[in-house]
């Protein structure tokens, strides 16, 4: 029985070890050693699953928010569209009202401005797009293999 106060055993409770059933310090450095290691891998099938449990949460997020993102940069794509066709609209509309042309000229020059501005940008996504192609790391590359040929070539 306990001591409920300290939490001890009390002295009647205590019992001598039999010296026949008692174990070698070896024995128990042995059992303490493969109790040591099964925890710790037990710990570490733990910590993967748990990691593997993470990562298919953090997985599913990513999925969503890219999702998102694309929903959002479609409602964007159109607010911009409406943005843009107001001050073409805008545009039309003072050349009409301001200038001596018709409504059929106005609406022209607004189109030859959406026009160029539509080429305006595919030059810059040109040239954006070549560096897409890696052309330094390209170039690099051809050189190195060239060099190598060469040394391959002056050993033959």
């Amino acid at each position: 029985m306990q001591n409920s106060e300290t939490g001890e055993a009390a002295p009647g409770d205590r019992h001598e070890q039999d010296p026949e059933r008692a174990f070698s310090d070896e024995e128990n450095d042995v059992d303490g050693t493969f109790a040591d290691a099964a925890t710790f891998f037990t710990l570490i099938g733990v910590s993967a699953r748990d990691t593997a449990q993470l990562l298919g949460l953090e997985t599913r997020l990513v999925f969503k928010t890219v999702f998102m993102m694309m929903v959002l940069g479609v409602v964007l794509g159109l607010v911009i569209l409406g943005v843009w066709l107001s001050i073409t609209l805008i545009v039309a509309a003072g050349l009409y009202e301001y200038t001596g042309l018709g409504m059929t000229l106005s609406i022209a020059a607004a189109s030859l401005v959406n026009v160029s501005c539509v080429g305006a940008l595919l030059l810059v996504l040109k040239r954006l797009a070549r560096r897409l192609v890696f052309p330094e790391t390209r170039l690099a590359v051809r050189t190195l293999l060239d060099d190598a040929s060469r040394n391959v070539d002056q050993q033959e």
